[in-house]
């Protein structure tokens, strides 16, 4: 797996974070975004067509409201074809 998971400042809706994760096959996936008590922000998901899991956050809460802060993403990521293990990785990106 290769991955570009750097934010830029912000995100916002105008420059989101744009994070990229090379897999070896196309998957189903799941972002979480969690905050520091470990409340979910946001759950974003897919389906990658190709190996590239590709998601896009604006900064904000599922109920449109803007939040700041570092927050703890966990990306899941299920084969379509159902053959092996369910990638999980995590990290944090900051929202200012």
């Amino acid at each position: 797996m290769e991955a570009q998971t750097d934010a830029a400042a912000g995100p916002t809706t105008q420059d989101p974070w744009q994070p990229v994760w090379q897999l070896s096959k196309p998957s189903k996936w799941t972002l979480t975004l969690t905050d520091a008590s470990g409340n979910v922000v946001r759950d974003l998901t897919g389906d990658s067509r190709a190996a590239a899991v590709r998601a896009s956050w604006d900064g904000r809460r599922g109920d449109g409201n803007r939040v700041a802060g570092t927050y703890t993403w966990r990306l899941t990521a299920k084969p379509c074809d159902g053959q092996g293990p369910d990638l999980i990785t995590t990290g944090t990106t900051t929202v200012s």
